[in-house]
């Protein structure tokens, strides 16, 4: 270490514990940290929000040892911060009070969150719901958990905003829900709110654009199964159905059968349903040079993929057609399908009920209103 970067280290240690007993200081905040491997780095916090850039408010060099100390006389304010050193990046959260936090871990496993924090709850729990977060595919249902359940309101306002700002729709409800858990003073609030309130007059507005409202009669489709059987909608009235338009080469499609078939699963004795609409197949622009029996082998190549895809994906109910003619089947352009994967969901009357459900959590919410 440095002379001079020792004396720092030693004045802000001592500028904070010469108040103080039993390890804390009184005022102020001080966020100590001990990293392996990241000797002679530099450390910087940042203050972070949502919907705005990140506020730099220090740097401190790291000794030797992976030593390295920021501190903040006059106290850091509650809310959510970000330590940077090198290309590692962790969030972190300050509560109210909080003057002592100590960081423990590599350098190399930062950013993964590897690495302990005491000396405050509320970082504990933003480094708890950032490392599950890492574990696996994350739907919206664990995120409006998380928002639902940890202390710190202003922790699952971020957490929602930077996992679900590009979900769409399905995301609105867990944003609201966020906005609505923070405290008129969190500096988080008005920005999250002119967000979620920008989202939805976009939908608003989408949705009045879109061919198929709800409320309206669900426009009947009547096409072949794989094995040439048909298929009516309108035979299910009496039932609720998840009107469903995908197809085996659309990797958002296949990415949410697995939520589709665990709705089915769960409401399927229930009077619900699904009725499947694959834009597998070939348009004319791939036909227009082709023979007869080119497309007929062409045609065959097709399904066969599109019934591999119901077969892995375990797509059991029985309701499953489509004209294979991609972009250009009527039954898509009949319901203003510009997009996959797009659901409609459909209630015992035959009329719409909602429109463009996506996640398990999304759909089984409108499903019980309706079921």
């Amino acid at each position: 270490m440095k002379i001079s970067q020792l004396l720092a280290f030693v004045i802000i240690s001592l500028s904070f514990f010469a108040c103080q007993s039993g390890g804390a200081p009184t005022e102020g905040t001080l966020i100590r940290g001990e990293l392996t491997n990241a000797a002679n780095l530099k450390v910087y916090l940042d203050r972070v929000s949502v919907n705005s850039a990140n506020e730099v408010l220090a740097n401190a060099p790291i000794d030797g040892n992976g030593n390295f100390a920021l501190g903040f006389v006059d106290g850091l304010k509650p809310g959510i911060y970000q330590l940077r050193v090198g290309a590692q990046k962790a969030i972190i959260a300050i509560g109210e009070g909080d003057n002592l936090v100590d960081i423990k871990g590599d350098v190399s496993t930062f950013g993964e969150y590897q690495f302990t924090v005491t000396g405050s709850d509320e970082a504990q729990e933003m480094v708890g719901a950032m490392k599950g977060l890492r574990q696996g595919t994350v739907s919206v249902g664990d995120i409006q958990k998380i928002v639902e359940e940890v202390k710190n309101p202003e922790i699952g306002a971020f957490i929602a905003f930077n996992t679900l700002s590009r979900a769409g729709e399905q995301g609105l409800p867990v944003h609201k829900a966020a906005v609505a858990r923070l405290s008129d003073g969190s500096t988080m609030k008005p920005t999250y709110l002119a967000f979620v309130q920008a989202m939805e007059g976009q939908l608003a507005q989408q949705r009045s654009a879109e061919l198929i409202q709800v409320g309206m009669p669900a426009p009947n489709i009547s096409l072949p199964s794989p094995s040439g059987k048909q298929y009516s909608l309108d035979e299910l009235k009496g039932q609720v159905v998840l009107l469903d338009f995908w197809a085996s080469w659309c990797g958002p499609c296949r990415r949410e059968n697995p939520n589709v078939v665990q709705v089915y699963k769960k409401y399927k004795d229930e009077g619900f349903t699904i009725f499947s609409v694959s834009l597998d197949g070939l348009d004319s622009r791939r036909t227009a040079n082709l023979s007869a029996e080119q497309i007929a082998q062409a045609n065959e190549g097709q399904k066969q993929r599109w019934t591999d895809a119901i077969a892995k994906d375990n797509l059991i109910w029985p309701y499953h057609v489509s004209e294979l003619k991609k972009w250009e089947s009527q039954a898509g352009q009949l319901y203003g399908v510009r997009g996959i994967p797009k659901t409609f969901l459909i209630d015992r009357d035959g009329k719409i009920a909602a429109v463009g459900l996506r996640g398990a959590s999304s759909i089984e919410a409108a499903l019980q209103k309706i079921i």
